[in-house]
């Protein structure tokens, strides 16, 4: 079944949508009242484990430019879910951020003549690739945030290494985890149809 999803764009896109805001709400329900308790000074700013990023990440590498559904929809539905604003102009400019920040460092890996997703050589996509390549998205992104919270006065200056390192810290973990599951439901489901198809 999982295979199918992922040859039909559409049922991908709606799957993947699924999937973003089930994370958010194991993010929100779960794992940011955990952090809180625990008092940790990294989840101050932003979560160590932020599922969500991972399944943007996992969205484009799937979906390419497609992807932009998912995270117009599911960051509307968060933002919507966490602050009870729809679509602010703040939001808007995040999302439209975030849309361009992820094609262009594709871009730029493969002028580098790297490429990051195996789109050329199936032995060039690495997880280490993956996670170096949602480093830099993911800095450029905090980079992008941090001068946006600083503009509208929820961080100060003193503030913004430790908001930048914290954002990255759990987009990158959350991002690893995502690929992780990823990779492992796609094991089973090859491995169970290659045992139907016997």
């Amino acid at each position: 079944m999982l295979l199918s999803i992922i040859d039909d764009k559409r049922k991908l896109i709606a799957a993947l949508l699924i999937l973003y805001i089930l994370s958010w709400e194991l993010s929100r329900r779960v794992i940011f009242p955990l952090e809180a308790n625990l008092g940790w000074e990294i989840s101050q700013y932003a979560s160590i484990l932020f599922l969500p990023a991972g399944v943007i990440f996992l969205s484009f590498y799937l979906l390419r430019w497609w992807f932009i559904p998912i995270v117009l929809l599911g960051r509307t539905y968060a933002s919507f879910d966490n602050f009870g604003d729809v679509l602010t102009a703040s939001i808007l400019i995040e999302n439209i951020f975030i849309c361009m920040v992820y094609p262009l460092w594709l871009h730029l890996l493969n002028s580098a003549n790297w490429d990051v997703f195996g789109d050329k050589d199936q032995n060039s996509l690495t997880i280490t690739g993956a996670m170096i390549f949602q480093s830099m998205v993911t800095f450029t992104m905090s980079f992008g945030s941090t001068i946006q919270q600083i503009t509208f006065g929820k961080i100060s200056w003193n503030e913004s290494t430790q908001y930048v390192m914290h954002f990255i810290v759990g987009d990158v973990i959350g991002t690893g985890v995502v690929i992780f599951l990823f990779y492992n439901f796609m094991r089973i489901a090859v491995a169970m149809r290659q045992r139907s198809n016997e």
